[in-house]
């Protein structure tokens, strides 16, 4: 059980981190990932490139170097 907590906290941290990094609302993404822990990555992951996408639309080029 305390394993649990604590993978959930660190996933709440993470999440908020990553969100704040992405301008993406991190104190909601911190509450799901304490609700949920790093079960919502996929998720979090397809939320992030639609952002992307959306900000830089479709035909733009990205370069990952």
């Amino acid at each position: 059980m305390l394993f649990f907590l604590l993978l959930a906290f660190i996933s709440a941290g993470f999440y908020y981190v990553q969100a704040w990094q992405h301008a993406m609302g991190p104190r909601r993404w911190a509450l799901l990932g304490l609700m949920f822990g790093p079960f919502i990555l996929p998720m979090f992951r397809t939320h992030k490139r639609m952002r992307r996408l959306q900000a830089q639309g479709r035909t733009a080029v990205f370069f990952k170097a």
